[in-house]
């Protein structure tokens, strides 16, 4: 009997060391610059990471369209699945989450398409932390001889684009570290000018598309801690060869932004890092989705005072919301209009609006 309850209590004790995680989340506040090209791969200590692309494409026949894709990476020590009615570890199942949205824009037919992939049961992935490779399924972002070469596919659409840089990556904040209010701070440095070339297929018939790109990174513990609500992002690629970024983090209950800042990308690359006191950014506009309960800002005049910067931010048609996991969000392309020091400019960007569902709530960002 002894020795019965030996053998028991050993293979109790390897099947705990079996399902123990297979990484180490770091959740202390960067302090090392990010170093390029290695920080284009995968970082394992870091709780969430992603790798995000948004665009603008011409095809040959006239057609414009904008196009999203995002791959999003997770550590899952310290999650539960979801949807299950007892707490079972995430990482009994997956040690790494992988999740991507894809998404057109077709401006000619006023049509928005989006849809998700994950790697939660059989579909295979992949993020490499030696070189910039990532892939869920038949959806994928490398790198090979200095361009990312990207691939995604749904009903009606497909993309198979090849993106060079024109400018170095924009490193936010302080040596490419942004704060995000609530003691949080993460990795974020975007590439702001990526000239795209490749094929779009809508409806089965492929077309030759141009265009731009701009593509952001970012890694580490990204949590919002109440009252935070939510985000506000925007990306703008104005005609003087110039680009803006700005993230605000709001709290909606006491109508404030508790952290942000921006970044205005010079033509030769050269960045100007710019405080939230900076920023003014009044909604004109809104639109209400029935289907996630949300009323979302859908016009903007930004004003950066340091900048001498007043842009007004249009949206190229209000029906850009994915409704997708883990939670719904606005994001879409739009139109810009203003002037810089007094000199008229024109551009187009991508505006993003997550937590402002009243149906859907932020619980998974602030885990």
């Amino acid at each position: 009997m002894k020795r019965i309850i030996i053998i028991f209590l050993n293979l109790f004790a390897l099947l705990i060391l079996a399902c123990a995680p297979v990484y180490t989340i770091d959740h202390s506040k960067p302090v090392k610059p990010v170093s390029l090209p290695a920080d284009d791969a995968a970082h394992y200590w870091a709780q969430q990471e992603w790798w995000y692309y948004t665009g603008h494409l011409k095809a040959e026949d006239g057609r414009d369209f904008g196009y999203e894709v995002t791959f999003f990476k997770r550590i899952t020590n310290e999650d539960n699945v979801p949807e299950i009615f007892i707490p079972i570890p995430a990482y009994w199942i997956k040690d790494v989450g992988m999740l991507g949205h894809f998404a057109v824009t077709d401006l000619q037919n006023k049509r928005f398409r989006a849809a998700e992939k994950n790697n939660f049961i059989f579909t295979k992935s992949k993020a490499d932390e030696k070189q910039y490779d990532v892939m869920i399924g038949s959806w994928s972002a490398r790198e090979k001889d200095g361009k990312h070469v990207l691939c995604a596919e749904m009903e009606g659409y497909k993309i198979e684009l090849e993106l060079e840089k024109l400018k170095p990556a924009a490193c936010h904040g302080q040596s490419g570290i942004v704060d995000k209010g609530g003691n949080h701070s993460n990795y974020y440095y975007s590439y702001t000018n990526l000239k795209t070339s490749g094929t779009l297929t809508v409806d089965g018939q492929p077309v030759k598309v141009e265009g731009t790109s701009w593509m952001d990174h970012e890694y580490g513990t990204m949590k919002l801690n109440p009252p935070q609500s939510g985000w506000d992002w925007f990306s703008v690629q104005l005609n003087n060869n110039c680009e803006l970024m700005i993230y605000l983090i709001r709290n909606d209950k006491d109508s404030m932004i508790d952290a942000g800042g921006a970044t205005f990308v010079l033509p030769d690359g050269k960045t100007i890092w710019i405080t939230k006191e900076d920023i003014d950014i009044k909604a004109l506009d809104y639109w209400y989705s029935k289907q996630t309960d949300s009323n979302y800002p859908a016009l903007w005049d930004i004003t950066v005072k340091s900048l001498n910067l007043k842009l007004n931010v249009t949206p190229v048609f209000a029906e850009q919301e994915l409704h997708l996991k883990p939670l719904p969000y606005w994001e879409g392309g739009v139109t810009v209009n203003g002037t810089c020091n007094d000199v008229p400019v024109t551009g187009k960007g991508y505006v993003e609006l997550v937590g402002y569902s009243k149906k859907f709530n932020l619980v998974y960002m602030q885990k």
